[in-house]
C-alpha cells in the first residue's frame, strides 16, 4: 500500500534493542499456551464437573472433538471401576477443600483405549466464590510402562531374595543336624577318657571347630530371620474407607483442642483391603498425630483416601511447620529428630514404625514438603490384593 498525496509515509518502527523485555497480555498468554502445548490438555469445568472448554492437546489425548465433549461430565473420561467408586466426584471435592487435587490414573479415550494420565485439578474462585475447575492432563502411558517394568524387576528380585533366604534356612538346618552328632561324640570320648595323648590335641581342635561352626550357623540364622522380617501380620479383609473415618474420629478431640480443621475424604463406595487392621490403625494414627502435633493452632489437616489401579492411596496433608529439606532423605530413619529438645519425641520412632509397617504390607510411603513453614504431605500406598506374605 502506498501513501496518499496528503499523508507522508510513516517511518518504520525502530528496531527493538536486543535483550529488552516485552510485556504480554495474560489472556493472550493463556491462549498461546493452549495452542502451543502439543502434549498437555487443558479442560475447563463448571462447578458440577461438566466440561465447558476443551483446550491444548485434550482432543489429541482423548479423541473427542470439542463439539462432542463440551457439556458432558468429565466422569466420561474415567474408567468404569473408578466411576463406580465415585472417584471423579471425590477429586472435585478435594479440589474445592484443598484448592487442588492431583492424581495419576488410567483414563478412557473415545475409542475405548486406556491411557495413563497424570493430572492436576484446581478449583477456581472469583472473589472467594467457587466458579469452576481447570484440569491439566498429560499422557504418561510410556512412563507407566517403565514403572510396570521396574515393578516386575523388583518382584523378581524379591523372589530371588526369598529363595536365597529359604536356601540359607535349609542350609542352617542341615549343617546343625550334621554338627550335632559330631559334637556329642567328641564330648563322650573326652568324658570317658577314650582319647590317648596323641589324639587329645587333634580331638580338642575338632571340638572347638564344631562349636565355632555352630556359632556361625546361629549368626547365619539371625541374618535369615532379619531378612525375612520380624513383623507379624494378621490379615483380614475390611472396608478401608470405614476404617479411615474411625481413625479420624479418634483424633478429632486432639485437633479440636488446637482449633484445627480436620477434613476427611473417602470414596462413596466401599473399598475392600486385605491387610492387618491393627497395623493400619498404627500407620494412619501416627501420621495424623504428627500432623496435629506440628500444625499450629487454627491450621488445617486433610486425610484423603483414593484408589490408583490396584493400590489404596492414603494422604495426610497439613499446613504445619514443615520439614527442613536436609532431613527429608532420612525422615523415616529411627530416632531422626530436627530438634530433640522441642520435638517431644516427634519424628523419632513413629515415622520409622510407619515405614516398617507399610513395607511389611508390600507398600511404600513418601513425604513431600516445600520447606519450613509450607506444611507437609505424607502419602501411603498399600496394595489392595494380598501383598507380601506376612
Amino acid at each position: 500500500m502506498t501513501a496518499s498525496n496528503n499523508e507522508a509515509p510513516r517511518p518504520p518502527a525502530p528496531a527493538q534493542p536486543p535483550g529488552s523485555a516485552t510485556a504480554i497480555d495474560p489472556v493472550k498468554a493463556a491462549a498461546l499456551l493452549w495452542q502451543q502445548s502439543p502434549d498437555i490438555g487443558f479442560v475447563l469445568l463448571d462447578t458440577a464437573g461438566a466440561i465447558t472448554s476443551w483446550q491444548g492437546a485434550a482432543a489429541a489425548l482423548f479423541g473427542y472433538a470439542e463439539s462432542e465433549i463440551v457439556g458432558q461430565l468429565i466422569d466420561v473420561l474415567f474408567v468404569e471401576e473408578d466411576r463406580a467408586l465415585g472417584l471423579p466426584e471425590l477429586e472435585r471435592q478435594i479440589a474445592v477443600s484443598a484448592h487442588r487435587s492431583e492424581d495419576d490414573r488410567w483414563h478412557l479415550r473415545k475409542d475405548g483405549a486406556r491411557i495413563w494420565v497424570t493430572g492436576s485439578m484446581v478449583a477456581l474462585r472469583d472473589q472467594g466464590r467457587h466458579v469452576g475447575f481447570v484440569k491439566v492432563m498429560a499422557d504418561r502411558t510410556n512412563l507407566r510402562a517403565q514403572i510396570e517394568t521396574t515393578e516386575n524387576r523388583l518382584r523378581r528380585a524379591h523372589d530371588t531374595i526369598q529363595g536365597r533366604d529359604a536356601f540359607f534356612g535349609r542350609l542352617v538346618h542341615e549343617v546343625r543336624n550334621a554338627l550335632g552328632p559330631a559334637r556329642i561324640a567328641a564330648e563322650i570320648m573326652d568324658k570317658k577318657g577314650l582319647l590317648i595323648d596323641d589324639l587329645a590335641k587333634p580331638a580338642g581342635v575338632v571340638n572347638r571347630q564344631v562349636v565355632l561352626v555352630e556359632r556361625m550357623m546361629d549368626d547365619l540364622a539371625e541374618v535369615v530371620r532379619f531378612g525375612a522380617g520380624k513383623l507379624s501380620l494378621t490379615k483380614t479383609k475390611f472396608d478401608l474407607g470405614a476404617e479411615i473415618v474411625e481413625i479420624a474420629n479418634v483424633v478429632l478431640a486432639d485437633a479440636a483442642k488446637k482449633q484445627q480443621t480436620l477434613s476427611v475424604f473417602i470414596p462413596a463406595a466401599p473399598v475392600p483391603l486385605l491387610a492387618d487392621r491393627q497395623r493400619l490403625h498404627q500407620i494412619v494414627f501416627n501420621l495424623l498425630h504428627n500432623a496435629i502435633k506440628y500444625t499450629p493452632a487454627g491450621g488445617k489437616i486433610w486425610l484423603r483416601f483414593t484408589v490408583e489401579i490396584d493400590y489404596a492411596v492414603i494422604n495426610v496433608e497439613d499446613t504445619g511447620i514443615g520439614i527442613d529439606p536436609s532431613l527429608l532423605p532420612v525422615i523415616f530413619e529411627m530416632f531422626t529428630q530436627e530438634n530433640p529438645q522441642q520435638s517431644e519425641g516427634g519424628f523419632g520412632v513413629g515415622l520409622s514404625l510407619v515405614r516398617d509397617l507399610v513395607h511389611a504390607h508390600g507398600g511404600f510411603v513418601d513425604v513431600r514438603c516445600d520447606g519450613k513453614g509450607h506444611g507437609t504431605e505424607f502419602s501411603v500406598r498399600l496394595p489392595l490384593g494380598t501383598g507380601v506374605a506376612a
